[in-house]
C-alpha cells in the first residue's frame, strides 16, 4: 500500500513538468513565429539584398583619371598633369538609377510571394499535426474503451457468465488499436517535425502540441470579389510588373548611349625651355558613335520587357479558372465534412450504445459489438480527415488568391 502511494505521488508530481514541458500552439501563435529572425525568413530576405547591392552600381559617378606625362628631345623637356573627368549629362545614368531601383522592388514581391508560400505550407504542416494529434487521441479513446470492455469480459468470464473467446477476441481488438497507435504516435511526430522545420533549429520537436481547432465556415467570397483582390495582393504580379517597369526604364537607357557623353581634360603644361613656364591645359573629348548603337542593350531591355508582359498574361489568364476550380474545391469538402458530420454525430454512439444492449441481452455476439466499437472510432478518424482535407483546399485558395478568407 505504502509502495503504490509513492507511485501515485511520484506520478502527481510529474504531469507539471509533463505539461510545462509542451507547446500548445494556435495557428496565429505558429504564424507568429515565423518572424523575421526565422531562418527561412532571413534566406528568403537575403536575396533582396544581393539585388540592392548590386543596384548601387547605377547610381556610382565615374571616378576621375589623372594621367602624368613627360616628353624629352632635343633638350627640351615637357611635363603636363592632366586630370580628366566623364560629364553623364545625357540622362542616361537616371534611367538606369530607375532601372534598379524598380529590380529592387520586383525582387522585395518575390520574396514577398515565396514567404506567401511558406506560411500556407505552415499552416498546411499545422492541419496536418491537428489531424495527426485527434487521429491518435480516437485511436486512444477506442483502445481504452474496448480494454474497459475486455476487463468486464474477463470478469464475467470468471464469473462464468461469458465465453472465453468473447475476452480474447476483445483482448485482440485492444492489440490491434495498439499497433494503430505505434503508427498513429509515428504520424504525429512526423507532423511535429514538419512544423517544427518552420521554427528555430533549438525548438524541440516533440513538445509542439497543436490547439484544439473548431472547423471554421467563413463564407467564401465570389469569384469576381477574389479575382479582383489578387490582382492587387498577388506579390507575384506585383514583382512581374516591377520588372517590366525596370526593363522600360532600361530601354531609355539604351536610347540614350548612342548619345556622347564629354569627358572633360584639364591640367598644367611644363618645359624647361623660357625658365620653366607652366602653362594650362583644358580638352574635350567624345566619342563618336560610329559603330556601337547600343543595339544589343535595346535588344535585351525589350526581351526582358516582353517576357514580363507575357509572364503577367499567363497568370492572369490562368488566375479566374484556378480560383474558380479551387473555391468549388473549398465548397464541395466544406459541405461533405459537414455532412458527415451531422449524420454520424450522434449515430456511431448510439451504434455502439444499441450493440453493447444487444450483446448483454445475448441478441448479438461479441463480433457485432466489437465492430460497432470498431466503426465508432473510424467514423470519428474519418471526420478528422474530411476536416482537414477541407482545410488544406482552402489554404490553397488562399495561395493563390494571394490573401485569407475573412
Amino acid at each position: 500500500m505504502r509502495t503504490r502511494t509513492w507511485c501515485v505521488a511520484a506520478a502527481l508530481a510529474c504531469l507539471p513538468r509533463l505539461a510545462a514541458a509542451q507547446t500548445v500552439l494556435s495557428e496565429a501563435d505558429a504564424l507568429a513565429r515565423l518572424s523575421t529572425d526565422s531562418p527561412r525568413v532571413r534566406a528568403i530576405r537575403s536575396a533582396v539584398d544581393v539585388t540592392r547591392a548590386e543596384g548601387l552600381a547605377a547610381s556610382r559617378w565615374p571616378n576621375p583619371r589623372v594621367t602624368y606625362n613627360r616628353e624629352a628631345v632635343a633638350g627640351v623637356t615637357e611635363h603636363m598633369f592632366l586630370v580628366t573627368q566623364p560629364l553623364p549629362i545625357t540622362g542616361r545614368r537616371g534611367f538606369d538609377v530607375e532601372a534598379a531601383a524598380a529590380l529592387v522592388t520586383a525582387s522585395q514581391r518575390r520574396a514577398d510571394a515565396e514567404l506567401w508560400q511558406v506560411r500556407a505550407a505552415l499552416r498546411a504542416a499545422y492541419a496536418d499535426l491537428v489531424a495527426a494529434q485527434v487521429r491518435e487521441s480516437e485511436i486512444v479513446a477506442s483502445r481504452d474503451r474496448l480494454r474497459t470492455l475486455a476487463g468486464i469480459l474477463a470478469r464475467r468470464e470468471a464469473a462464468g457468465d461469458a465465453a472465453g473467446y468473447d475476452r480474447l477476441r476483445a483482448e485482440r481488438e485492444v492489440m490491434d488499436l495498439d499497433a494503430d497507435l505505434a503508427a498513429a504516435r509515428t504520424d504525429r511526430t512526423r507532423a511535429q517535425a514538419g512544423l517544427a522545420e518552420f521554427f528555430d533549429p533549438s525548438t524541440d520537436v516533440t513538445s509542439l502540441v497543436a490547439a484544439d481547432r473548431s472547423p471554421s465556415r467563413i463564407p467564401l467570397p465570389s469569384v469576381e470579389d477574389m479575382l479582383a483582390r489578387a490582382q492587387t495582393a498577388l506579390p507575384e504580379l506585383a514583382a512581374l510588373r516591377q520588372e517590366a517597369a525596370s526593363a522600360e526604364f532600361a530601354m531609355h537607357a539604351a536610347g540614350r548611349r548612342p548619345i556622347p557623353e564629354p569627358e572633360i581634360v584639364a591640367g598644367t603644361k611644363s618645359s624647361n625651355i623660357g625658365g620653366g613656364d607652366i602653362g594650362s591645359v583644358f580638352s574635350v573629348h567624345v566619342a563618336v558613335p560610329l559603330f556601337d548603337h547600343a543595339k544589343p542593350e535595346q535588344a535585351l531591355a525589350e526581351a526582358r520587357r516582353a517576357r514580363a508582359d507575357a509572364q503577367i498574361t499567363a497568370v492572369q489568364a490562368s488566375l479566374r479558372t484556378r480560383l474558380a476550380a479551387l473555391r468549388a474545391i473549398v465548397s464541395e469538402r466544406r459541405q461533405a465534412a459537414d455532412s458527415y458530420r451531422e449524420s454520424t454525430a450522434a449515430n456511431a454512439t448510439l451504434l455502439e450504445r444499441i450493440a453493447q444492449v444487444s450483446y448483454d441481452a445475448g441478441e448479438r455476439g461479441i463480433l457485432e459489438l466489437l465492430d460497432a466499437y470498431r466503426n465508432s472510432g473510424a467514423a470519428r478518424i474519418r471526420q478528422a480527415s474530411l476536416d482537414v482535407a477541407a482545410r488544406q483546399a482552402e489554404i490553397e485558395l488562399e495561395r493563390v488568391s494571394g490573401s485569407e478568407i475573412r
